[in-house]
């Protein structure tokens, strides 16, 4: 009987001490799980889950927070993945936060890295979604590296070309490779280009300088740039240029116009007489029968003509003329004031 006692206590303390560590692990599982307490959800969209699966872990700057609740397709390209988080991130996420999907180092599992938002954005509340950051898995990185890789081959493919053509050709690189005596005259050139170069700087240097100093008025060609009084001195010396030249020759075109008035008076007299001698019965009127005589009288009196023309277009130029044209002037005020 009392050996049965004794099994039996034993078996309570058995059983309460199961049941106590039953209780314990679902609690702690279930604390790490944020099942009992305050919950605090959010939810983001993938296009790739990239080996994510429900009950993955959450970080937040590289802290473990919570873990995937579930994961929904939403369409054939879209994933919702939806978070269990710790109540206590209430006060640190912000609505800008960035959800990505990476690995836990190496070969670790698939975890959701919260990446915080910054400046005075709202924090996300319980139920918001947080935009996602594309993750390149490791199909496209391998693509990207075999692209890459298959450029770096058709760019070595080329190099040695190249570098077969600089041993073996004929042009002026493979000549200059070889041949050091053109290497060497190369190099000369250069150098003399160089010299040139430093001289034409010199040159354009010595130039500015020259150009600043005649802006500042230093010099002939500076004085004359700056000087605001020399076209006032250039517009009287015209002026003065003017009048002497008026003065000079005033006398010679009073001349010149009485010589041609007497020569036009002298050409209508001779033109009245000649008519008058057509039309008498005296000697001149017999000599000018002779057709000789008088083809030559008329070819006299065209030449005179043509002459008094000419000297009537020669006054016409003189009255355009700038050294003249005062003269003009004076005399057409003159003429007015005498009408």
């Amino acid at each position: 009987m009392a050996k049965s006692i004794a099994n039996n206590i034993r078996l309570g303390i058995f059983v309460t001490l199961g049941i106590f560590l039953f209780t314990s692990g679902v609690y702690i599982i279930g604390s790490r799980q944020h099942k009992f307490g305050e919950q605090y959800h959010l939810s983001t969209f993938f296009q790739n889950a990239n080996g994510l699966q429900v009950g993955h872990n959450v970080r937040y700057s590289g802290i473990k927070v919570g873990s995937v609740e579930d994961i929904i397709f939403v369409n054939d390209t879209t994933l919702e993945v939806k978070m269990l988080l710790n109540k206590d991130l209430k006060k640190l996420i912000r609505k800008n936060a960035t959800t990505s999907i990476g690995s836990a180092g190496l070969v670790g599992d698939v975890v959701i890295n919260i990446k915080p938002g910054g400046g005075n954005e709202a924090l996300a509340k319980d139920g918001d979604i947080l935009p996602s950051d594309k993750r390149r898995d490791g199909a496209d990185m391998m693509e990207t590296l075999g692209g890459t890789n298959e450029n770096i081959a058709i760019l070595a493919k080329k190099l040695l070309d190249i570098s077969n053509k600089l041993n073996e050709g004929d042009g002026t690189i493979p000549m200059l490779i070889r041949d050091s005596l053109m290497a060497a005259d190369f190099a000369n050139t250069l150098k003399n280009l160089r010299i040139a170069s430093d001289n034409l700087a010199m040159m354009s240097s010595e130039l500015r300088k020259s150009v600043n100093g005649i802006s500042n008025g230093e010099g002939t060609i500076g004085y004359l740039l700056q000087d605001q009084t020399l076209p006032h001195q250039m517009e009287n010396f015209m002026t003065r240029l003017d009048s002497v030249v008026v003065k000079q020759t005033e006398p010679v075109i009073a001349n010149l116009q009485k010589s041609g008035e007497d020569i036009a008076a002298s050409s209508a007299a001779l033109k009245a007489t000649l008519q008058s001698i057509n039309s008498g019965d005296g000697l001149a009127n017999a000599l000018l029968n002779d057709t000789i005589a008088t083809n030559n009288l008329l070819q006299t009196l065209d030449n005179l003509n043509e002459g008094t023309a000419r000297f009537s277009e020669n006054m016409e130029a003189l009255k355009h003329n700038f050294l003249f044209r005062r003269y003009f002037k004076k005399q057409a005020k003159a003429q007015k004031k005498k009408n």
